[in-house]
């Protein structure tokens, strides 16, 4: 009887609960009732391995940049069912519709997402910055509010701040100093305080950058040569984590590795044109490139006379005199 009741389900084409038409969905490898919404026939490996998105009824995937994760609930204008029929008593559903859009507004949460992640998304594409960055900061962003660190602070500056501990945790170049001519009533000053604040507040470390990583760019917009890259990426290895350049800016001791690679290869360049370059000061670079100096030449430094002598004198025996 078991047996019977399984074919009579998997063959027929009719619910067993209310008798309605099943109706089978591709994509979810499922037969539904039109009448009742009962699933009949569930493939559980192939729902598990779905989308997120997908398998909880929404055409876009999830994503943090949307104020709901792409996740909300929408009810369709039009008043028909999963079959096409049409419902009776659309004022029920116009009440409903009503009450939704109400229960979204009213919610100062989800207007407060809205607003912060329309501003990240206009602000990254403004800046150029890839969509890896915008999630990044969308997450920060949404970490930080469910916190309680947003309120009476302004959104829009939490945003860039957002942006930019994104952008150092992949080490993407921020135009921090510029950031006013992207933004309105964001500066320099706003930005890093509620960096410093984000940061403090929710006990997040950023990785500090490399000085190579500046090297490409410094180096197209000074048009020098692939050759100078490489050596001065070479002089770069050879200063390491030495505790003078610790501390320093990353493009400042990468503007001067240059300067030093072009005078060994002998490419024509100024510290003019590296500062304008780094939008540095020359007198900045000057001294990256005297500190850089110093430091290859005490590792390649030769044992001096006095060191020379200390150890002879150590390798010769002392004699004790002998009591008389």
């Amino acid at each position: 009887m078991l047996i019977q009741n399984e074919v009579t389900r998997t063959e027929s084409n009719t619910c067993l609960s209310c008798t309605g038409k099943l109706i089978f969905d591709l994509e979810k490898n499922e037969k539904i009732c039109s009448g009742c919404g009962i699933v009949t026939e569930h493939d559980i490996e192939h729902h598990s391995n779905y989308d997120l998105g997908h398998s909880l009824g929404s055409n876009e995937p999830t994503s943090s940049m949307m104020y709901d994760i792409s996740l909300s609930t929408l009810i369709d204008k039009k008043n028909v069912d999963a079959s096409g029929k049409q419902i009776v008593g659309s004022f029920d559903m116009e009440k409903l519709r009503r009450l939704n859009k109400f229960t979204i507004s009213n919610d100062s949460k989800i207007r407060n997402l809205n607003k912060a992640m329309t501003d990240i998304r206009r602000i990254t594409g403004v800046l150029g910055f890839g969509n890896m960055i915008a999630e990044r900061a969308s997450y920060i962003y949404r970490k930080a509010l469910n916190k309680g660190l947003i309120r009476g602070r302004s959104i829009t500056g939490i945003s860039v701040a957002s942006i930019y501990i994104a952008c150092k945790d992949t080490g993407v170049s921020f135009p921090i100093d510029k950031i006013g001519d992207y933004v309105e009533n964001v500066n320099k000053k706003t930005t890093v305080h509620y960096y410093k604040f984000l940061l403090r507040q929710m006990k997040m470390s950023v990785s500090l950058p490399e000085p190579a990583q500046n090297i490409s760019k410094i180096a197209a917009k000074a048009k020098l040569s692939g050759r100078t890259q490489r050596k001065a990426l070479d002089i770069l290895s050879q200063i390491g984590d030495d505790p003078v350049v610790i501390g320093k800016k990353p493009i400042s001791v990468a503007a001067a590795a240059l300067y030093m690679a072009a005078l060994e290869t002998k490419e024509y360049t100024t510290q003019l044109r590296l500062a304008v370059a780094s939008d540095l000061t020359t007198i900045t670079i000057r001294k990256r490139y005297l500190e850089i100096t110093n430091i290859l030449k005490n590792k390649t430094a030769p044992i001096s006379d006095q060191e020379s002598k200390d150890d002879l004198f150590d390798e010769v025996p002392c004699e004790i005199p002998q009591a008389a």
